[in-house]
């Protein structure tokens, strides 16, 4: 094994074990998985003025706000977002919203809030509920992740200085 070869594993092992801690620690102590709580939620209504869809959700702003929305794909359900809001001309449109937290792409100066409930008229296109749901089940595979990275990284370790030791 060359020198090289061994310090690229044990700089691999070093990187698996701060991402295994990094993601613990987020998990860990994360209030409610990462989701707001409803009653830290903002209610606007109003008409949809424009709508774009896009790879992490998508975003829309209604006529006349100066707040700029996206439901984020991690909520699931974008293809019935996007449509019900496409299909919402002459109908008022209720989310709920996160107000203080807000996205800034890189690429765009408008900021987004975003959505985890969305009402069009009477029909509640996708609840509280539900987006709290998808959210959550996205997470479930970080404790395995995390323990991969804990013990692949010690691992790894182990198995470098052994190898290095014999050669």
């Amino acid at each position: 094994m060359s020198k090289f070869t061994y310090y690229r594993n044990l700089i691999l092992a070093a990187v698996c074990l701060f991402f295994g801690v990094s993601i613990a620690y987020v998990q860990l102590t994360q209030v409610n998985g990462g989701f707001p709580y409803k009653e830290d939620l903002a209610i606007r209504e109003g008409y949809v003025d424009w709508i774009q869809k896009y790879d992490y959700g998508i975003r829309f702003a209604f006529v006349g706000d100066k707040y700029n929305f996206n439901y984020p794909s991690k909520s699931n359900g974008q293809s019935i977002v996007y449509d019900s809001l496409i299909d919402s001309k002459g109908v008022l449109v209720e989310v709920l919203f996160e107000p203080g937290d807000r996205t800034k792409p890189i690429y765009t100066v408008k900021e987004f809030h975003d959505v985890f409930e969305i009402k069009v008229g009477e029909n509640v296109v996708r609840s509280y509920a539900e987006s709290e749901k998808a959210w959550k089940s996205d997470n479930l595979l970080m404790p395995f992740i995390v323990v991969l990275f804990l013990f692949g990284g010690p691992y790894i370790w182990w198995k470098t200085k052994k190898e290095f030791k014999n050669a």
